[in-house]
């Protein structure tokens, strides 16, 4: 960046594989919704029901596969972010995750540590810079991590530490010290952010946290009344809207006819 002395961290390109592997995944954030809902109606039904030796219900297969994703990323979670298609993959993730577990905001948080400067800079970037953030302060709709499954051992913090228990030995600090973090690295390039593009909108939501701003629609909601499925909540989420540059149609473009042209035309 022009005008800073100082330097900032950019992530390699992502393994070819991984990149692979997180195109693939088949991620949807209406059937998480709804397999979380099932969950909690489950042992909603059973306390009015009168038998109460019925079998536990399933913890979300799709929240669970969510965890596991980000776990196996997550050493490349900043490289990804720098990706077209990764990068929209990555933010719903984060945006599963968030919304579901207290825990995995840490988690998001940390993958990002030492290159938020170079992601809000970034055209892609950017944009899970802007997730992350707002995913992190947001309250969950509900925290399966601490959820009362009538279990000896909750099966949602279960999850988590199978899934980020060694990432939690290397990473203790709280989803408040990575904020502050994150904006410490942010801090030195504010000016050069200012007036960026890009990073002028993840500097607009750091500020805005410090602000003590709520993000009502941190999270996007599922989308029952939609009838064509082939449209991603990267395009028709709550976020679409308010998210810097949100993708558009391809168009072809007409070409534009020179002035005096016709005038031209017609004079022959």
């Amino acid at each position: 960046m022009e005008g800073n002395s100082q330097e900032y961290g950019r992530p390699r390109r992502p393994n070819a594989e991984t990149v692979s592997y997180l195109n693939g995944l088949p991620i949807d954030e209406k059937l998480a919704s709804d397999q979380v809902q099932a969950y909690l109606d489950s042992f909603l039904n059973n306390n009015d029901a009168d038998n109460t030796s019925s079998e536990a219900a399933e913890f979300p297969a799709l929240v669970n596969a969510t965890h596991a994703a980000l776990s196996s990323v997550f050493n490349e979670i900043a490289s990804l972010a720098c990706e077209e298609i990764p990068a929209q993959q990555i933010e719903t993730l984060v945006r599963i995750a968030c919304r579901y577990s207290a825990a995995a905001k840490r988690v998001v948080l940390a993958s990002l540590s030492g290159y938020w400067v170079f992601l809000s800079t970034h055209r892609f970037g950017s944009h899970v810079a802007q997730t992350v953030l707002r995913c992190a302060v947001a309250e969950c709709e509900v925290n399966l991590d601490e959820f009362d499954d009538k279990q000896d051992e909750c099966e949602g913090k279960m999850v988590i530490d199978d899934s980020y228990g060694t990432i939690f030995q290397e990473n203790t600090s709280s989803v408040p010290e990575l904020l502050m973090q994150a904006f410490e690295e942010l801090k030195p390039f504010a000016t050069d952010l200012t007036v960026h593009v890009c990073g002028t909108h993840v500097l607009r939501t750091a500020l805005c946290i410090l602000a003590g701003v709520e993000f009502v629609d941190a999270f996007a909601k599922p989308n029952g009344n939609k009838q064509d499925d082939t449209v991603s909540e990267w395009e028709s989420g709550v976020l679409a809207a308010t998210r810097r540059g949100k993708l558009k149609d391809k168009k072809k473009k007409k070409k534009k006819r020179k002035p005096g042209s016709d005038e031209g035309s017609s004079a022959e």
